[in-house]
């Protein structure tokens, strides 16, 4: 029932127009994004998490400690991203603001190259970036999002709800083989990086090293209440202006357990 097209975006201001243009039927967003596509009308459909975990602050080799941060430039993916919040949280343990540091948005595959320049002395964002910056011997972990916000959860697999609606057997389709997939990538790791890597110009081990940090993909279930701590932080850091409604926003029908097991052998 379905014939899939990857398409690569740069940037999520570029995915986000074509989304919106009706260019793309899915896509793997930030939620808090998806969230502010509520507030504004945008028609989707959260149907799944993209992952779980896996997240952390990246730091220049002498930040040892959040505090250090106080007046340094730190990259965020976007502004709406539950990055932006893990960090605001994260500061706010050691008394500090958003306004204590300098904040800027940048695409992930920059942030690396960013901090070895000095022209940023920290990142968060998901992997497999923070690990590239540690293989590379400039950076270093400071603070796993885990530690900020446990149960956090950062992207999600958004689908036009019109496509939904006319093409049932194909989205059911898309998404069990995409839920398979998390499930195979934690089941088979190192084939699962021989793929990555078709797509990702990124050296092996630093994805060997990003598997390492508690990314997990076989649960990829949306939780109402997850979602519901994620926009209550968005409404706190006024990325969002007031709440939307979950019940049109989110269908949790299609993901409804946890994938046990391995897949076995499959086509990519």
């Amino acid at each position: 029932n379905l014939k899939l097209e990857l398409v690569k975006f740069s940037s999520w201001p570029e995915l986000l127009d074509a989304y919106n243009a009706g260019k793309i039927q899915a896509a793997s967003e930030l939620l808090v994004l998806a969230l502010a596509g509520a507030e504004r009308g945008v028609p989707e459909s959260v149907v799944a998490l993209s992952h779980r975990h896996g997240d952390f602050l990246t730091v220049a080799k002498d930040i040892n400690s959040v505090r250090d941060l106080r007046g340094k430039r730190v990259a965020i993916p976007h502004r709406m991203s539950v990055h932006n919040i893990i960090l605001s949280q994260a500061l706010k343990k050691e008394g500090m603001t958003l306004k204590d540091v300098q904040w800027i948005e940048m695409p992930p595959p920059d942030m690396p190259s960013a901090l070895a320049r000095g022209d940023v002395r920290a990142f968060i964002v998901a992997e497999p970036f923070g690990a590239k910056a540690i293989q590379a011997g400039f950076g270093k972990k400071l603070l796993n999002a885990r530690e900020v916000w446990h149960d956090y959860i950062c992207c999600g697999l958004v689908i036009n709800p019109s496509f939904k609606k006319q093409y049932p057997a194909a989205t059911r389709e898309f998404v069990d083989s995409f839920v398979a997939a998390g499930r195979y990538i934690d089941a088979n790791r190192a084939e699962a990086i021989r793929i990555a890597r078709q797509y990702m110009n990124i050296d092996e081990n630093v994805f060997k090293e990003s598997l390492t940090h508690g990314v997990t993909y076989s649960d990829l279930r949306v939780k109402r209440s997850d979602v519901e701590q994620l926009q209550k932080y968005a409404l706190e850091l006024n990325l969002l202006k007031k709440p939307v409604n979950l019940d049109t926003l989110l269908d949790t029908s299609l993901v409804t357990a946890p994938a046990v097991g391995k897949t076995g052998k499959g086509k990519k």
